[in-house]
């Protein structure tokens, strides 16, 4: 056979699912010399625990599953719930009955909801409130150990008219752990401040009465900014408070800190 009848021949053999001879698969030979690209792992499927009800979590991820949506010539992102209950609110401004009566009802029952469970909340914290309130008295009456419930009863505030309930102090061991160590922060400042205002009045050089100021308006923004932050209950009135000029004030430690921060950099 001649040579141009013999590429006759291996062009016939060429086509749909017959690559050249030259770039078919050898026989011991890998197709991917290089190996799967680093990172490039099979993922694995996704498996779903009946215990853990996985069709209300399938339901949950799609509702908030954020989603991109035009308002004007402006792109924003929502979960797709509250995508979906805008559009039924903008249907139902214009006119659509049915919208009107769906976006009623679920705002009627989510206002149900939330108004029992602000109750429920608030019956609760009352009960709680005046228990360790009773408990307290009756311990105190008696000479015997006080009990420190967390949260603690005075820290509960419920509002009568609004049924809101809030907690001004720690609400666990962990919480309490870390407020008491700012409030001892606290006192060290305040035992720091006193001992300064001392050694001040007996510097017996500027120089010593400038490095008594400066450590003593260090340690009274740390008082401030400490006190500052902590409820009616936990606030003290500072002793021996230096009115310097750039000593911190009364309520207004965190500003003054922020403007002294600001003028450094």
């Amino acid at each position: 056979m001649s040579g141009r009848a013999a590429d006759r021949s291996r062009n016939s053999l060429v086509g749909y699912a017959r690559p050249p001879a030259e770039h078919r698969f050898r026989k011991g030979v890998s197709g991917n010399p290089n190996g799967r690209p680093k990172g490039a792992k099979a993922k694995p499927k996704a498996q779903y625990d009946p215990a853990m009800r996985p069709t209300d979590q399938l339901v949950l991820e799609e509702a908030y599953r954020p989603v991109t949506i035009r308002e004007g010539d402006t792109v924003i992102e929502l979960p797709a719930i509250q995508a979906a209950m805008r559009a039924l609110a903008i249907s139902a401004m214009k006119g659509n009955r049915l919208s009107q009566k769906a976006l009623a009802e679920i705002t009627s029952t989510a206002e149900a909801r939330a108004s029992e469970e602000r109750l429920t909340m608030m019956e609760n914290a009352l009960e709680y409130k005046q228990k360790w309130t009773a408990e307290i008295e009756r311990c105190r009456r008696l000479s015997i150990d006080i009990p420190s419930p967390l949260p603690h009863p005075d820290d509960i505030h419920i509002d009568m008219r609004s049924g809101k309930v809030r907690t001004e102090g720690p609400l666990d061991e962990s919480e309490k752990r870390d407020w008491d160590k700012r409030l001892a922060r606290r006192d060290d400042a305040q035992a720091e401040i006193n001992d300064y205002a001392r050694r001040i009045k007996c510097a017996k050089s500027d120089r010593m009465r400038e490095l008594y100021q400066a450590m003593w308006i260090s340690e009274q923004y740390i008082f401030d900014l400490i006190n500052d932050g902590m409820p009616d209950r936990y606030k003290l009135k500072l002793e021996n408070r230096s009115w310097h000029a750039d000593a911190s004030r009364e309520g207004k430690a965190a500003e003054m800190y922020k403007k002294l921060r600001a003028g450094r950099s």
